[in-house]
């Protein structure tokens, strides 16, 4: 009977360490989700060109305790695009500036901006990417992300606003809670930025 027992307990034992192994386990990129805010139209109908300058002078996106969870530590980060709380749409894998402007580019759509090309357009909307970084610190994931976004016209700052925000999260398994608060900050930041106020400052 022991003989029996014995193998059975072994087999049951690994299956639940199994679990714990894949959590463990590194992953192959930061998955961050966009949450769309609610639709406005009041500046429907506008066309203004989007560019994004990376101005970081750190460009490297995760900590030395952050790029221990990653496969790849170069920073690319999977975004979504959700609407609310509804399922995201995935975008692909982009880098800080590009990960900003994809999602800002998302937002101004879903508002009914219309986003074209510079030479379509001498209104522009340019994103300065002022830091973006992830890391990991006794068992918290620590993020900050700031940018300054100006309305230009034909070369003239016509107004502009600074948005920044830092946030943490206590580490439980894998990284879960990195990608919610990331996720939770991105959407914070880029939604927080007033385009109303924005344009009726710039007296567009």
């Amino acid at each position: 009977m022991n003989k029996t027992i014995q193998p059975r307990r072994s087999w049951f034992w690994m299956l639940g360490l199994f679990p714990l192994v894949v959590s463990c386990a590194t992953v192959p990129h930061l998955q961050l989700t966009y949450h769309l805010p609610p639709e406005q139209g009041a500046l429907a109908g506008k066309n203004v060109s989007l560019t994004v300058e990376d101005l970081r002078k750190d460009k490297q996106t995760l900590g030395p305790g952050a790029a221990a969870e990653f496969e790849n530590p170069s920073g690319g980060i999977s975004l979504s695009v959700a609407k609310g709380a509804g399922p995201g749409i995935r975008k692909g894998i982009y880098q800080p500036p590009d990960l900003l402007k994809e999602a800002m580019e998302s937002r101004m759509k879903h508002e009914g901006i219309g986003v074209v090309p510079e030479a379509a357009s001498p209104i522009r909307l340019s994103l300065l990417l002022n830091s973006f970084a992830l890391d990991r610190v006794d068992r918290t994931w620590k993020v900050t992300i700031s940018y300054e976004a100006q309305l230009v016209k034909e070369g003239n700052v016509l107004s502009s606003q600074v948005v920044s925000g830092e946030a943490e999260r206590f580490e439980l398994v894998g990284t879960e809670q990195a990608e919610v608060v990331v996720g939770e900050l991105f959407t914070d930041v880029v939604n927080r930025l007033d385009l109303n106020k924005l344009f009726r400052e710039s007296g567009l």
